[in-house]
């Protein structure tokens, strides 16, 4: 019985000093060695609001990045385009298309790794009655020819 209290007790001792995934990653979300979505926003905020921006950024890294899509929820529609732009507020170069629900960003200069860039949909209209968007995004990188998922680019407006 002692020693499995011991085992147990030193299991539990054990455990709490590694650190977690969650708390490594919380310190500093660039050290990733993956590409990865940052922070996002609409501006306005307002749900009803025509012509709104919708903004979130992408943290490069690995390999260079030379496109990246975007798939948008039933009912929206980006009517002012694409821009993006690095950390200095530089716009990158871009070819734009847009076929049924999704939008690719073709970079002609590879996004080099260790790069944070802001991506802005301009004049993105929805339907008005939803308060919170999910955008999936996925990107390919230099010499690979199928998509990375990067995950859900989350836009949260409010009604209004």
């Amino acid at each position: 019985m002692k020693k499995l209290i011991y085992t147990v007790a030193f299991t539990l001792v054990l455990a709490s000093s590694v650190p977690s995934v969650s708390t490594a990653w919380a310190k500093n979300p660039n050290d990733a060695k993956f590409s990865h979505l940052g922070n996002s926003t609409a501006v306005p905020n307002n749900a009803r609001t025509l012509n709104a921006t919708h903004k979130f950024d992408v943290h490069v890294q690995g390999k260079a990045l030379s496109e990246l899509a975007i798939d948008l929820p039933e009912g929206v529609s980006i009517d002012k385009g694409i821009e993006v732009e690095n950390k200095l507020g530089q716009k990158i170069p871009t070819t734009l298309s847009i076929n049924n629900r999704k939008a690719t960003v073709a970079f002609p200069e590879p996004v080099a790794p260790g790069t944070s860039i802001s991506i802005r949909m301009e004049g993105v209209n929805t339907p008005g009655y939803e308060e919170t968007w999910h955008y999936p995004v996925s990107v390919k990188k230099v010499d690979m020819k199928e998509e990375i998922p990067l995950g859900l680019a989350r836009i949260q407006t409010y009604g209004g």
